[in-house]
């Protein structure tokens, strides 16, 4: 009984440990987000029970300070080999909410965000 118990014990340790090592990719990563080439701001993703979240901790403007804190990635998830669906990005700017699908490549974050059957694409660089 006691070899059965360290067994499972065991067992449930290394289970543990390699769901820690299973945490997405994108989570705890800043990124330099750019519009038209030039540097905009900063988003921090997180990840939480599989959903991705990025919030804008920083910007490069003073007019996109009033921003600063707001999420601007929501229920974005990974459907595998580096390709993420499901979510929304929104435009602090203008207030808009847009599908987006994003794919990850080494240090490069490719967002595409949808609205109807038009797309407009971002690449943002690991910081």
């Amino acid at each position: 009984m006691k070899l059965f118990t360290k067994t499972a014990l065991a067992a449930a340790g290394i289970s543990m440990a390699t769901m820690a090592f299973a945490a997405d990719p994108l989570h705890n990563t800043t990124w330099q987000t750019y519009d038209d080439g030039k540097p905009k701001g900063t988003v921090k993703i997180t990840e939480s029970n599989g959903v991705l979240t990025g919030k804008l901790i920083a910007t490069n403007s003073a007019k996109g300070k009033k921003h600063v804190g707001m999420t601007v990635i929501k229920g974005l998830k990974a459907d595998g080999g580096g390709k993420y669906s499901g979510g929304t990005i929104t435009d602090p700017e203008k207030g808009k909410d847009y599908r987006m699908t994003a794919s990850l490549n080494g240090n490069t974050l490719k967002l595409k965000g949808y609205i109807g059957p038009f797309s407009r694409s971002q690449e943002w660089k690991k910081k």
